[in-house]
């Protein structure tokens, strides 16, 4: 669907927001069942916001707003209070601006008479598919409180994995960064110091030395050049990963990457095989678990291979000969599967698969930082051997009168 900025009156007051519909009278006509009278409704042109990849990340909410808010709402539909009086109560203490401006509207659309779950869908970039569809089973089930308290882990596993992962990155990054600037600095203003005083030499330097001024020479001369190709190159990545094919090209690589792609596919796993938990347990038949599934999935390779499972299973095939056709999972985590169809226990194998996994993800985590620590220091200390030698060999040799004129 389009989406549409929209300026009307309500309750005589001027009001202005962005709504999806299919065509300017069908917002027009989900306003008016707001209790609003639209003036003006224009279409927002995205096609080229997508394509240049500026696109707010979840309209300006942050995940520990959408882990309050689930809390909180588990809490006060756990006790009873109508939902209406719930958000109404919820959005006096909302700090964040786009959560509380999508609160008002959901209000407005249950005063109206839409259900929770669709009030929530007319706002995909803050609440994404898993939790409208997580919702809705709850609306059905009568149990709302159940639905957000599994909303509320899902929000919490993501957290926690992307706070492990940060964890580890921290200091290799650190010190990388630090590195390339202490580069950066002797290339520019500490080698090109030692020309003169090495041309006084009168004779031939050592390779290591001709090689290191040699360098220096030339990113010096042609640092724009260089730094055009180097930003030409991460922008055209970027822009191929903005689209269908490249996203899916990248996700591929990005799997198979040395030491960083293990650990990014026991991720998305763990991530797959949690959520399809807590799909099962929110009361989703199994096709609409793995559409679940699907919409969570940050990888576009992964997220293929889930649907060829999803359209198996809608085949007739059984989960365990869908995901097997689907290459992604271990031979021990597809006999779990087979074992849980065979005894009706689909969701506790399931379980199991995801504790597997998250333990996976710890393991690699720690084994990753104990590799890239002495990697690290290798290139450090080739770093610092290639500068004493390049730079203080000469004069080495010229103080024990091996450099003569």
């Amino acid at each position: 669907m389009a989406k549409f900025r929209y300026k009307g009156r309500a309750a005589g007051d001027l009001v202005e927001g962005v709504m999806e519909g299919q065509t300017p009278d069908h917002v027009a006509s989900k306003l008016q069942n707001r209790g609003t009278v639209p003036i003006t409704i224009d279409e927002i042109n995205q096609s080229r916001a997508i394509r240049w990849g500026v696109m707010p990340r979840l309209g300006g909410v942050k995940v520990d707003d959408l882990i309050i808010f689930s809390r909180q709402m588990a809490a006060l539909t756990r006790s009873g209070v109508p939902l209406v009086r719930a958000f109404s109560g919820l959005i006096d203490s909302t700090v964040n601006s786009s959560l509380k401006e999508a609160m008002v509207q959901v209000v407005a659309d249950l005063q109206a008479g839409h259900d929770l779950s669709t009030s929530l869908a007319e706002h995909p970039r803050i609440f994404d598919q898993f939790f409208v569809r997580v919702i809705r089973v709850g609306e059905e089930m009568g149990r709302l409180d159940d639905a957000f308290a599994q909303v509320l882990r899902y929000l919490e596993g993501g957290k926690e994995t992307r706070q492990r992962i940060a964890n580890a990155v921290r200091y290799p990054i650190f010190v990388v960064i630090t590195v390339i600037v202490a580069i950066g600095v002797v290339n520019y203003y500490v080698i090109p110091s030692f020309v003169q005083l090495f041309a006084k030499f009168g004779s031939q330097l050592p390779l290591a030395t001709r090689v290191l001024l040699a360098t220096s020479k030339f990113t010096n001369d042609h640092a724009p050049a260089i730094f055009a190709v180097i930003t030409a190159l991460i922008g055209g990545c970027w822009l191929s990963w903005q689209t269908p094919s490249g996203r899916l090209f990248w996700d591929r690589v990005s799997l198979k990457t040395p030491l960083v792609g293990p650990l990014m596919h026991r991720i998305a796993l763990a991530r797959i095989s949690r959520i399809f938990v807590l799909a099962s347990r929110s009361g989703m038949n199994m096709v609409q678990i793995l559409s679940a599934v699907e919409a969570t999935v940050n990888n576009r390779f992964l997220a293929e291979r889930l649907v060829t499972i999803r359209l198996g299973v809608e085949r007739g095939e059984s989960l365990v000969q869908a995901a097997q056709r689907s290459a992604i999972f271990t031979t021990l985590v597809l006999q779990m599967i087979a074992v849980g169809e065979e005894t009706g226990q689909v969701e506790q194998m399931m379980d199991e698969v995801a504790d597997f996994y998250e333990q996976e993800v710890d393991y690699k985590i720690k084994a990753l930082t104990s590799i890239i620590e002495p990697i690290l220091l290798l290139f450090l200390a080739g770093i610092v051997l290639i500068l004493a030698v390049g730079i203080f060999l000469p004069l080495w040799d010229l103080g024990s009168g091996n450099i003569t004129k």
